[in-house]
């Protein structure tokens, strides 16, 4: 009885909207097509840098700790090594940032990563 009146009044809060693209100053990440972009130029990216992306894209401005991105975009059935965060960190960073002569990709030392709202 509880759990079908709780899930009534999920049903009639609705889903919160989801953008139908991701933007941070001028990089913009569409998930339907799994594009990005910077400006007009595409930007090709793995599915796990895609996944990294996307989970910092949610969370712009913010800083995100390696646990949570290790929890979100790594399967937790992975036994992945916590350097990894770094790695792709440096793959996007190479992508996103150094051709475009920008810094939207963060570390935020001790904490984690932040992905620059305006795209840096």
């Amino acid at each position: 009885m509880v759990l079908a009146a709780r899930l009534r009044a999920l049903l009639r809060r609705g889903a919160q909207p989801r953008p139908v693209q991701l933007q941070a100053g001028d990089l913009t990440l569409d998930p339907g097509t799994r594009q990005v972009r910077r400006g007009e130029t595409v930007i090709d990216l793995t599915p796990r840098e895609f996944a990294l992306l996307e989970y910092l894209m949610r969370q712009a401005g913010q800083v995100v700790s390696k646990t949570s991105l290790l929890e979100h975009v790594w399967d937790a059935y992975d036994s992945v090594d916590p350097n990894v965060v770094e790695v792709y960190a440096g793959y996007l960073r190479r992508k996103i940032d150094n051709p475009f002569g920008r810094r939207a990709l963060q570390t935020v030392r001790g904490a984690g990563y932040r992905l620059a709202a305006d795209g840096g």
